[in-house]
């Protein structure tokens, strides 16, 4: 049956071999833009046209686009904001058929039966209906028996949309051949229906015949609700597009709003004041704060923030509903697409030779310019990048030119009921017992817990919020910033509001209230529910009042030692490299011992959203954690509501269990919740925990015997998940067995009674671990992954155009260094060959960022631009992870060590082998002359947290060094604290290798002293030494008012700085505030004050010349180094091994670089030229030596005649420069001239120089001369 919706069927003879007439196809389009709309188009390669596709998707706003010839290779990625992309793609890079799905529309794939090459084809299911993506390019009869075996396989009611190439006068073509009666033959067989109306769908010359090859097929029972329309444009392909309405329900996809509705300023902006002063005038309006009407005073304060914000910024318009135009797209594109579309309307009026001759130049012409303004689009904003460009304005810019912008929720309405249902399911839970009773006198317990039940501080309260930075805010809007531009009585009304909610724990409706967004997992497939990781977003009013709960909980669990021990997930001081450090270190130790480790990498399934609130609830009170504490993180985290976009509803659901993932507190929970799990397993494995991600290992001789133990801690295991509501998923676990041996027996792991697989190799957070740790898949996945990041250099930048050297070489530390730096050094010693691998990378980025030509030496390549061979830098990666942790007393790792130095020197497996990097790291350490201060803890969880939120009282505004006369008005500052001890305290430092100096002087007592610290001292723990001990002498003299100067700016902050927002963990900063909190606790006054150094005042001079004198013949106090001041010796490690390094293979390689450049610069010098792309490449090259001069050509044989083109001699740089007849080389020498530059000179000589200025005089003559060096 062949059917012809919503037309008179005229006898095939009557059909126009011409298309559908413009009018109507205009009445046509008018009406399909009033529903529901599916497009089909071959549009003969995507990526060519990208701009068309998106401008069809803003005019018709399809739900779905079924594609042809789409011309994409499987290593392509495509994407396009709001569809989620279904494809099949030819390894040749043609052909190949794909279907864009709006996010809203629900669908699921359908594997189709295998299938020959010859026919691409993709197939999915919406609602009720099976929709196809189909393109033959060579119809044939075994292709079209698979297209009657597609028929039978596919679900019905179906709609088939392609380019089957098969004519036949049915569908509107003016011949029909044997294979368009055979695709008839099996339309007719299944009783199918033709959309076509007869109207061409390709796009024929003047004299040819009609071609109708893209059909649309469906099931009977569809045809009635479909409408089928060309459009009268090809948009640059040689097939016009089909629209085909249909009614299909909730295809309208909502508009996605940002939670952040203001467009907010800089924080030095005036409207943050006229925000601040609303606020205030409003404060007096808020509800006076009593027990029981919390959640209208949270609602008032919200209020008011909001209304503020309203009447000082502007609104943010999120209603964006179509895709942006490409950057490159400007008035002559529009303007070249009018006539175009005049030129197709003039050609289906006349199908003439002029006419069709006509359009044709037009789509050659309108393709060679896209053509061309997208690559000098491309080009000019590579070619703005500079070393001023801000990273954040690079990467806009490249996702605006691959059309990529956010999409606030990728996941279909379908499978967001079903994400929904998982993590919140839509029943009632059985009854839990959650006794939140409120505080009573007799359950404090200690003076600990007396502390962690006070009210919260504005010092805590501000130290949270100086240490926050906008992100995502939850339902209400309000983000960070809002808080850190309040006045101190805002802030209080809201300290006021937590601490009531802490003591009556009546949590505000609207604080439990949370949005879910969906976000892909990596290399997940998207129409998979469980295949998105759900982040969950709270209002900033509830995530404040967690950040304090978390300082309070942390602290005390962390100071306390209540953490696993094998616990590293997001835990301060500790990160993955421990893990992956130790672990790679004990499979070294059993190598060393002949023995064979098991390892088994499991993964608990949804570990956060199973997490058992009553469990958790008893696990707090089985770690003592206040209960005040302890109500408050029960109380947030029982019946949240979480609520999701689906389709143009807001869906809420309610959670009785897990944690929120994005959750302030979360990961603390979660370690606290398996702070028992290394106590229930045997002690002969090994655990390792990062969060989520759970290692066990056991090394043995016998492997039998490791299977045995692991197989007993999985049994354990299991007993300890069941207990606490979580599980693992077999499927996701893998084992690896780690042996050198040859014949290795069959390995059963067993959890549950199912299988755990035995692999050669596993990922583990982030790197592949290979059974014998040769490194190389490890090496090979880097070097795939990092190709394609060589990519984007490549777009960024060519010899002669693209982004500034420097800003490339940023791009290359942050996309392509950082792949090869994580994780690598705990695998040396591997294989050679796989590490040179990576030294190619390097190489091939190095010559991309420089311009620099293949033949340069890498050696002197590294040089230039300032990146140590990769061999060198994984050594310096491990000092400077070693002497970090070597902070700490009881890191596992350093036994591990000690044990691999031994086994080193004595075992045979190393005979032949390097010693790992660690190894050479810990032998560094050894080699010290002065011992490292250690601790079993970070200094944070070392004092007391009275002292934590101790607010010590500094000056700095006490004297102006910009003032001439600084010392009189210090003068009169000393009178106005004439009552206090007046103590002067300074440090000094000669050379880089000498000792630190510090001199303090008691001016009333006259009183000095003079000590010397090590040469691995730095200046600024010099300066807060010499604090400490001004501190404690004044605690020994027992001074009752106290004020301590210093001319370090640093240490004052560093002393004054909230503790929870130090990055760097530094002993003493701590020492001084135990120290002051101390002294003011017992009734003594103390201050510190700044004074500008050098500036006359008579303290400070005579502490400096103490400081100065104590460098050669200070006392000698006891002192050990402190870990932070220990970072610089990796890099001073990293530049001498460098050095030497360098000056062997300069022997051989790089000789001319190595006169220009005989030592190793701290920083590549083009960082700090102001030179453009094309002068820095140049000049990057003619330091290497290696440029286009014929001579070198010649040497390359490149070209067969060394000699210039003037003919007069060799084409080398000296005779380029100051004797090519051809050139214009007045103001070159003259400019040298006026430089002073002695003649007669070389280039060498002049390059030699490293002045900026004669490199700008080399430059500009060979831009003059439009020399291609």
């Amino acid at each position: 049956m062949i059917f012809f919706p919503h037309y008179i069927i005229f006898s095939l003879s009557l059909i126009s071999h011409r298309p559908t007439q413009p009018h109507l196809a205009l009445h046509l389009n008018q009406f399909i833009m009033d529903n529901t709309k599916i497009i089909q188009w071959n549009c003969r390669s995507l990526i060519n046209k990208k701009s068309e596709v998106i401008h069809l998707l803003n005019k018709y706003d399809p739900f779905v686009f079924a594609l042809a010839e789409t011309w994409l290779k499987p290593s392509n990625i495509f994407k396009l904001n709001g569809y989620l992309t279904i494809r099949e793609d030819r390894s040749d890079g043609y052909g190949g058929v794909a279907i864009l799905i709006k996010n809203s529309i629900p669908f699921s794939n359908i594997r189709l039966p295998p299938h020959s090459e010859e026919i691409s084809i993709v197939a999915i299911k919406l609602q009720h209906i099976c929709l196809v993506s189909i393109y033959v390019p060579h119809p044939s009869t075994p292709v079209l028996q698979e297209i009657k075996d597609l028929f039978s396989f596919l679900p019905k009611p179906f709609l088939i949309l392609g380019d089957l190439n098969c004519h036949h006068q049915s569908w509107g073509c003016s011949t029909s051949t044997c294979y368009g009666d055979e695709l008839l033959d099996i339309i007719d067989l299944h009783n199918l229906c033709i959309l076509n109306t007869g109207a061409a769908t390709r796009r024929c010359g003047p004299n040819q015949n009609q071609s109708a090859i893209d059909l649309s097929i469906c099931s009977p029972s569809l045809a009635s609700s479909l409408t089928w329309d060309i459009l009268t444009s090809t948009y640059g392909s040689d097939h016009f597009p089909i629209v085909i309405s249909y009614p299909f329900s909730n295809a309208k996809a909502p508009i996605r709003r940002s939670n952040l509705k203001h467009k907010l300023p800089d924080r030095n902006n005036n409207d943050w004041d006229k925000f601040r002063n609303i606020v205030d005038s409003k404060l007096c309006s808020l509800p006076v704060i009593s027990d029981g009407n919390e959640n209208s005073c949270a609602e008032a304060l919200a209020h008011i923030l909001i209304a503020a914000a309203n009447d000082v910024f502007p609104v943010k318009n999120n209603n964006r509903s179509t895709i942006p135009s490409p950057p490159w797209w400007d008035s002559e594109c529009t303007d070249l697409i009018k006539k175009r579309r005049e030129a197709e309307l003039s050609y289906n009026l006349d199908m003439s030779d002029i006419n069709f001759v006509t359009l044709t130049n037009l789509n050659k012409e309108i393709s060679k310019v896209f053509k061309k303004k997208k690559f000098e689009s491309w080009r000019n904003f590579c070619s703005a990048i500079s070393p001023n460009t801000h990273p954040t304005i690079v990467w806009r810019n490249i996702r605006r030119f691959r059309s990529i912008y956010h999409n606030s929720s990728p996941i279909p309405d379908s499978l967001a009921s079903e994400f929904l249902d998982k993590l919140a399911p839509p029943w009632v839970p059985e009854a839990i017992n959650l006794n939140l009773s409120p505080l009573t006198n007799n359950q404090v317990t200690s003076d600990t817990h007396t502390t962690l039940d006070l009210p919260f501080s504005l010092t805590e309260l501000k130290g949270v919020i100086h240490r926050t930075k906008d992100s995502a805010p939850g339902i209400d809007g309000i983000p960070y910033s809002f808080f850190a531009n309040l006045n101190d009585n805002v802030l209080n009304y809201y300290l006021d509001l937590i601490n009531s909610i802490m003591k009556t724990g009546n949590i505000p409706v609207e604080w439990k209230h949370q949005m879910v967004l969906p976000f892909l997992k990596p290399n997940k497939t998207p129409s998979d529910a469980s295949s998105y990781r759900p982040i969950v977003l709270s209002s900033i009013l509830m995530k404040l009042a967690e950040h304090l709960i978390k300082n309070r909980l942390e602290w005390y669990v962390e100071s306390k030692g209540l953490l696993a021990e094998s616990q590293y997930g997001f835990r301060k001081g500790k990160s993955t490299t421990d893990c992956l450090s130790i672990f790679s270190s004990d499979i070294r130790l059993s190598f060393s011992n002949n023995q064979s480790t098991i390892a088994v990498f499991l993964d608990i399934n949804a570990a956060y959203d199973n997490v058992v609130l009553s469990v958790l609830q008893n696990k707090l009170k089985a770690l003592e954690v206040p209960l005040n504490l302890t109500n408050f993180i029960i109380n947030i985290l029982t019946e949240r509501s979480v609520n999701m976009l689906i389709g143009d509803h807001d869906v809420s659901h309610l959670v009785w269990r897990g944690l929120p993932q994005g959750s302030v507190l979360s990961p603390l929970l979660y370690n606290i919740y398996t702070f028992d799990l290394d106590s229930s397993l045997t002690n002969h494995v090994k655990v390792l925990q990062y969060a989520d991600d759970l290692l066990l290992y056991f090394s043995s001789q016998s492997i039998e015997q490791a299977s045995d133990v692991i197989n007993s801690a999985l049994s354990t295991l299991e007993s300890w998940l069941d207990l606490n509501g979580l599980d693992l998923s077999a499927s996701k676990s893998a084992a690896v067995l780690f042996t050198r041996k040859r014949n290795i027996p069959l390995v059963n792991l067993f959890y549950k009674g199912t299988l755990i697989p035995v692999e050669d190799k596993f990922k583990y957070l982030g790197v592949i671990f290979d059974s014998k740790l040769s490194c190389v898949p490890h090496c090979d996945y880097i070097v795939n992954k990092c190709e394609n990041h060589l990519n984007m250099l490549r777009c960024l930048s060519g010899v002669w155009w693209g982004a500034h050297p420097f800003s490339l070489k940023l791009i290359y530390n942050a996309i392509i260094r950082s792949t090869l730096d994580y994780g690598l050094f705990v695998l040396e010693p591997g294989s050679v060959m796989a590490f040179k691998k990576l030294d190619l990378i390097q190489s091939k980025a190095l010559r991309i960022i420089s311009g620099a030509m293949k033949s340069s030496p890498i050696n002197a390549l590294q040089i230039e631009c300032g990146e140590a061979p990769l061999s060198l830098r994984r050594q310096f990666l491990s000092d400077k992870y070693l002497f970090r942790i070597l902070q700490f007393s009881n890191h596992p790792l350093i036994p591990k060590l000690e044990s691999l130095m031994l086994q080193i020197e004595s075992s045979v497996y190393w005979s032949h082998k390097r010693a790992p990097c660690l190894v050479e790291s810990y032998k560094k350490f050894l080699s010290l002359s002065s011992p490292i201060h250690r601790s079993n803890k970070l200094p944070l969880f070392n004092n007391s947290y009275e002292s934590l939120l101790f607010n010590p009282n500094i000056e700095f505004n006490c004297v102006s060094k910009s003032d001439p006369d600084c010392h009189l008005s210090f003068n009169i500052f000393l009178i106005e604290h004439s009552d206090f001890h007046h103590i002067f305290t300074d440090a000094a430092k000669r050379s880089p290798t000498g000792c630190v100096g510090i001199g303090t002087y008691h001016t009333q007592y006259n009183i000095v002293q003079k000590i010397k610290l090590p040469p691995e001292t730095s200046v600024f723990t010099g300066e807060c030494f010499g604090i400490l001990k001004a501190l404690e002498y004044a605690r020994v003299f027992k001074l009752k008012k106290c004020l301590i100067f210093t001319d370090s700016q640093s240490a004052l902050l560093a002393i004054g700085k909230s503790p929870f927002r130090h990055k760097v963990q530094s002993p003493i900063i701590y020492a001084i505030r135990e120290l002051a909190f101390r002294t003011i606790s017992e009734g003594n006054t103390l201050q510190f004050a700044w004074i500008p150094g050098h500036s006359g005042i008579h303290g400070n001079v005579v502490a400096d010349a103490l400081a100065g004198d104590a460098v050669q013949c200070g006392d000698l106090v006891p002192y050990t180094n402190f870990g932070y001041d220990l970072e610089t010796l990796p890099r001073n490690f990293l530049r001498d091994t460098w050095k030497v390094a360098w000056d062997i293979s300069s022997k051989s390689k790089g000789r001319y670089f190595s006169f220009i450049q005989p030592e190793i610069p701290e920083k590549p010098w083009f960082g700090r030229a102001k030179f453009g792309k094309v002068e820095t490449s140049i000049l990057i090259r003619l330091r290497l030596g290696h440029v286009c001069s014929p001579v070198h050509l010649a040497k390359l044989h490149i070209i067969d005649d060394p000699n210039c083109s003037c003919g007069t001699d060799l084409g080398d740089l000296n005779h380029i420069f100051f004797s090519c007849p051809l050139l214009d080389r007045s103001s070159f020498l003259c400019n040298l001239l006026s430089l002073r530059i002695p003649f007669p000179t070389s280039i060498l000589s002049l390059l030699c120089t490293n002045s900026f200025l004669v490199y700008k005089c080399i430059a500009s003559f060979i831009i003059l001369n439009n020399i291609k060096l």
